[in-house]
């Protein structure tokens, strides 16, 4: 188990720099996303087994997983997922308040890195609530949403990777980096994507919905 966890963060990482590097839209990004989000399943799904709870993995579930729906689904609206998404991200963030609240011995670090993960947490399930009761998303701030989440469960896993080789890194490399280089990537791309006219350029290419437009290739494939 511990073997097949290692191998799906390592593709997650190679898949999740690929979605970041290539052009997107395009079928390279589209190709390393749909890779991204099957690494990450087989990862948080291997993870609930090590990390004595599923609480974390959860979190990184949703954030890939609600990533990777908003634009397979058409602008504008919403359905049954995006609410359990909402509940599930929601249950993640009282579990971790919970836990910074009740544990003792808690180091002062760990406890700000659970306080700021429920915080976003929290103001995810914020956003997916005004998500629903708009009845979805259009535009940029549909990208937008597609863009922080996909960035926010690569930064899970970076954590992750950088946790658990720290004490491997050259004494002049902060083991923190990689860290701290997505932070910065996730923000760039937020940015980018509402403050900058490039989201419209993106959304011709990605058009209302991802599915939409793959449904008539494979219904032609089927009849052919």
């Amino acid at each position: 188990m511990l073997t097949v966890h290692i191998i799906a963060g390592s593709f997650l990482l190679l898949f999740g720099i690929g979605a970041l590097s290539f052009a997107k839209g395009k079928l390279r990004h589209r190709w390393s996303g749909n890779l991204f989000f099957l690494a990450m399943l087989i990862m948080t799904g291997t993870a609930a087994f090590f990390n004595g709870g599923a609480t974390m993995s959860l979190m990184t579930f949703y954030y890939g997983a609600t990533a990777w729906a908003i634009v397979l689904r058409k602008e504008q609206t919403t359905g049954i997922f995006e609410i359990l998404a909402m509940c599930l991200i929601l249950y993640v963030s009282i579990s971790l308040f919970y836990f910074v609240y009740t544990t003792v011995d808690l180091d002062p670090t760990f406890k700000a890195i659970f306080t700021i993960h429920a915080s976003v947490a929290l103001l995810a399930a914020g956003m997916d609530l005004r998500m629903i009761l708009k009845g979805g998303l259009s535009g940029k701030h549909r990208i937008a949403r597609h863009t922080w989440r996909s960035c926010f469960a690569m930064l899970g896993a970076v954590m992750s990777f950088s946790a658990n080789t720290s004490d491997r890194w050259p004494d002049f490399i902060n083991s923190n980096a990689l860290i701290y280089l997505m932070i910065g990537v996730l923000f760039y791309w937020v940015i980018r994507v509402l403050f900058t006219g490039w989201s419209k350029q993106l959304n011709r290419i990605i058009g209302d919905s991802l599915l939409l437009k793959r449904l008539p290739v494979f219904k032609r494939d089927i009849k052919e």
